[in-house]
């Protein structure tokens, strides 16, 4: 093995320290830090001095006039170097007004746009009294950002003091709260990097050109520890593929030369491709991985599972139903077709059309496992629900899908329709319509709760143990990251990295 000369150890060394300074730079202030700054904070003149005016200009609310209103436009982001999940927040984002009264708050840009739908949820969002705005506990990636648009009125006596006796003048925005390992700031607008960045830039480009010209003869290679090149394939779940193909695109986005492709053929038929792969691999683990929502079977011998997260599911109806609460004893008499008609559940006069999943299906199975306490009943006696073509003689249009798009795609198109699936998926789907179960739904911030019965742990397969170093391997460390636990939440799943593996939690292994 041939040396490196001194030279070449001095210019990796000079590189090496400039990627230190850089870094130190960069994110030693608070590894996760919230910065915020003020874009806007101005006085709406609405009221024209000329009494005479031809027009009068008053802004109202609630028929009372708001007098010396403001808007300020205010921006949150994440600049800092590391993810930022709920659990770090000791104290969510305060806003204090000093001498003014919010009116109201809207949220006018976030990024990623999920991030509207975290701040403005109902029981759960962006609170207000007097002059103080409370903002909700919400995960922020890196370069992760929202804008909060907020419009205020003066209090009255505020023109000299805001009466607090604490020294703040009246106009004064302060903004408060505490992230663990990290820190709030108020930052400003830049344009262009730092001058120590360029500075530090420069001297980077001269040593990596230094570096090149003595290693010309030689190779260079840069090794992430999370990073693995190759291809691998996951299959499963057709309800764990959205999440699954966002970290996926993620992995690659951080992981030269690494390709996932992401398929979605059941969870049952994922976990037989996986054995098939394994037992024809000639040597080692095959680059293959199963998601599946049921624990895999016993003849599954060789097949090692990890929990992942927990998946909330629920029942969907059509919108045309008038249905938007169902009893588990009332379930069980729609699919032992002792009900066929949804005005015998107090609904709309439409009859019950059955949307079923196939049997390779791990969404079904959680179903009759947690809900239907059996097997789902009754023959298919459509091809695709809208009447009984397969069999007129059965009490109840009866079809089955192969995914969860497929089922929703027919629950939205059948008038008297009811299925099963993942809520995320089912809340952004068009004339679909989420019902409670037992007067209750599935939320994120479940705690553990068992009152809400449709629920499943969604596992990851291997064959085997994944060679050490394996892209396989590398990956499922990956779904640990905070990066795959935020994509996990904003999908309403509950990631099992945060929850340890103590007796009786659902995701102990």
């Amino acid at each position: 093995m041939t040396l490196p000369d001194t030279e070449t150890l001095l210019a990796a060394a000079g590189l090496v320290a400039t990627a230190v300074l850089w870094a130190v730079e960069r994110f030693l202030p608070g590894r996760k830090r919230i910065g915020y700054r003020v874009q806007m904070d101005t006085a709406i003149g609405m009221n024209p001095r000329d009494a005479h005016s031809l027009v009068q200009l008053r802004l109202l609310r609630r028929d009372q006039e708001i007098t010396d209103a403001t808007l300020t436009l205010l921006r949150f982001e994440n600049d800092g170097g590391k993810d930022i999940v709920r659990q770090d927040y000791q104290e969510p984002l305060t806003v204090e007004f000093t001498g003014r009264t919010v009116i109201g708050v809207e949220v006018p840009d976030a990024n990623p746009p999920d991030l509207v739908g975290m701040l403005t949820r109902n029981g759960g969002g962006l609170r207000h009294s007097g002059g103080r705005l409370v903002v909700p506990k919400v995960p922020l990636n890196k370069r992760n950002h929202f804008k909060l648009l907020v419009l205020l009125s003066a209090d009255e006596g505020s023109g000299s003091g805001d009466g607090s006796g604490n020294g703040r003048c009246p106009g004064e925005v302060v903004v408060g709260g505490f992230i663990s390992g990290g820190r709030i700031r108020r930052n400003t607008q830049r344009w262009g990097p730092r001058k120590l960045s360029l500075a530090l830039g420069g001297v980077c480009i001269i040593l990596v050109g230094l570096l090149g010209g003595l290693l010309l003869s030689g190779q260079t290679v840069v090794v992430n520890a999370e990073c693995a090149a190759g291809r691998l394939t996951v299959d499963g779940s057709t309800a764990f593929a959205p999440p699954m193909r966002e970290i996926a695109d993620q992995y690659e986005a951080r992981c030269r030369g690494a390709k996932i492709d992401v398929a979605e053929s059941g969870s049952l038929s994922g976990l037989g491709k996986l054995d098939k792969a394994g037992r024809s691999a000639p040597d080692g683990g095959p680059a293959f991985l199963a998601v599946s929502d049921v624990a895999a079977p016993s003849i599954y011998r060789k097949l090692e599972g990890r929990h992942v997260g927990v998946i909330l599911l629920g029942l969907v109806v059509n919108e045309r139903t008038g249905v938007h609460n169902l009893t588990t004893e009332q379930l069980r008499g729609i699919y032992t077709g002792r009900y066929t008609n949804w005005e015998q559940l107090g609904g709309n006069d439409l009859p019950v059309s059955i949307v079923g999943r196939d049997a390779a299906s791990g969404t079904r199975r959680a179903f009759e496992t947690s809900v239907l306490g059996g097997s789902e009943p009754g023959s298919v006696s459509s091809y695709d629900c809208s009447g009984k073509d397969r069999d007129a003689s059965a009490r109840v249009t009866r079809c089955e899908v192969n995914s969860t798009g497929g089922l929703l795609d027919a629950v939205g198109r059948v008038p008297g329709a009811i299925g099963y699936a993942e809520v995320y998926a089912a809340a952004k789907h068009p004339r679909v319509t989420g019902i409670r179960l037992n007067g209750r739904e599935p939320d994120i911030e479940w705690g553990g709760q068992r009152n809400y019965p449709f629920w499943t742990v969604e596992y990851l397969y291997t064959y085997g143990q994944p060679e050490d170093g394996s892209l396989a391997a590398k990956f499922r460390a990956f779904m640990d990251s905070d990066t795959a636990k935020n994509i996990l939440r904003k999908y309403r799943h509950v990631p099992c990295a945060d929850r340890p593996a103590a007796p009786g939690s659902v995701c102990r292994s």
